[in-house]
């Protein structure tokens, strides 16, 4: 199998999890070097590198706002050597009794498979008015 597939196949089975709110497959893709990039001007955008670091300026204040299980399902994974793209769909019912419902590209880029990029867009206007 080609760096290409692999690296698809390893996004398309995390994802596959994480649409149902189990992130079991995602998390130990992460390399602990893993730089990522919320894009955009929002609360939400911010560059953060290093594992422990994504964990607890991204991943925990993020899921510290949701009451339930956060699903992301992919609509579209397309992959090319060390990048995978993948189009999804966020969902989550807030701490606030909100909705989130947002629309995500992420951009990944492995290596030995393993995460050490991501570069994620989205709604920001969205993520602040609902997520503050």
């Amino acid at each position: 199998m080609s760096d290409t597939e692999t690296n698809r196949a390893l996004l398309t089975e995390a994802f596959a999890k994480l649409e149902h709110g189990d992130p079991s497959a995602f998390l130990p893709l992460f390399d602990d070097s893993i730089t990522w990039r919320v894009m955009g001007s929002s609360n939400w955008s911010k560059q953060v590198s290093g594992l422990a670091n994504v964990e607890a300026e991204l991943m925990g204040p993020l899921f510290a706002r949701f009451a339930g299980p956060y699903r992301n399902i992919p609509e579209l994974v397309l992959a090319d050597g060390d990048h995978v793209v993948v189009l999804a769909k966020g969902h989550a019912d807030t701490v606030d009794g909100k909705v989130y419902a947002n629309d995500y590209c992420f951009v990944f880029r492995l290596a030995g498979g393993r995460i050490v990029d991501v570069r994620e867009y989205l709604d920001t206007k969205l993520a602040d008015a609902v997520l503050g």
